[in-house]
């Protein structure tokens, strides 16, 4: 692997405040930059080169459900070529695509959430989100007035970069730490949130996002995840275990005894919202399972997330 590869995908790991599309987007960058400009004289180094930077994002991002569909739709696609042309190729038609899909699906769900913000809304959001941040803006260019609340997204507090971009649109926003944000919900019209990745087990964001849903249910305040397929991840993919934040960030100095939790997503199960929005409208959740279960999982993924580290490292 080149140094500007190894630096990018060294980039992409250190990168705590971009949402799951702009992950996905920079990843597809470094695999077409792979198949441009990659100097590997044969089919064979191609291959193991495209593998290695393959590895490297995983490892880099192994729970960012868009860059891992990306890889094992690429994994799928090369296994049978047998010309190193053509496989370059394959790998830019892909990635070119893949990021095609990724601005056309938020431009749908952005179009879909439309309906769901009433004049005078007032919405409540968590954390920063891609998605989330388009459909906003969406509905106020379509005219719609509304305001919003911006729970800020410890410990990485990412909804102040949100509650900024929202400021810059002209859109009314409040910032609000996020152990108040739930007893806000019961003035909301509703409650949106973003997606790192979904499985059957239930929808993984920022954490507190578990909380607005209890809240929001409470409350009958509907709450929707937008979530586009590529977020979905493959059944038979095992995300990592997440690491802990610095326990510094919640006490410096605890007593001896004393052990902090200072996570950076939370799990809400499925049952807890009132739908998803995707590229293809606003589903229930009940349908869900169906459509994970059409993901085929190529299996050089279904090596665990250790696996993954050791091969990389080995490189």
């Amino acid at each position: 692997m080149d140094k500007v590869t190894a630096q990018a995908i060294a980039d992409i790991a250190a990168n705590n405040y971009a949402g799951a599309a702009e992950i996905a987007e920079q990843g597809a960058e470094v695999l077409l930059r792979c198949a441009r400009t990659g100097d590997a004289p044969s089919l064979e180094d191609f291959r193991q080169e495209l593998l290695m930077t393959i590895w490297g994002l995983i490892h880099a991002q192994p729970s960012m459900a868009p860059l891992v569909n990306l890889v094992n739709e690429v994994l799928w696609q090369i296994e049978s070529l047998d010309a190193l042309r053509t496989l370059r190729q394959t790998v830019v038609d892909i990635t070119s695509d893949f990021k095609r899909q990724l601005h056309v699906h938020e431009a749908a769900i952005a179009e879909s959430v439309l309906p769901l913000i009433p004049e005078g809304a007032q919405v409540l959001t968590n954390s920063r989100s891609t998605t989330v941040r388009a459909a906003l803006r969406h509905a106020q260019r379509a005219g719609r007035r509304f305001s919003v609340i911006c729970a800020e997204g410890r410990p990485g507090y990412e909804g102040r970069k949100m509650a900024t971009e929202l400021a810059e649109d002209g859109i009314p926003v409040t910032m609000m730490i996020d152990a108040l944000a739930g007893s806000y919900v019961p003035r909301m019209s509703l409650v949106l949130v973003g997606a790192d990745h979904l499985t059957s087990r239930g929808l993984m964001n920022k954490a507190g996002t578990y909380s607005l849903a209890l809240a929001a249910r409470t409350n009958n305040v509907p709450i929707y995840a937008l979530c586009s397929s590529n977020k979905f991840l493959p059944p038979g993919y095992t995300p990592p275990i997440q690491t802990h934040w610095p326990a510094e960030q919640v006490w410096e100095a605890p007593p001896v005894g004393i052990t902090i939790k200072n996570l950076y997503f939370d799990c809400t199960p499925l049952t807890e919202l009132a739908g998803l929005v995707t590229e293809q409208g606003v589903l229930p959740t009940a349908g869900i399972e169906g459509w994970l279960a059409s993901i085929k999982l190529h299996p050089a993924l279904m090596r665990t997330p250790e696996s993954v580290e050791q091969q990389t490292v080995g490189n």
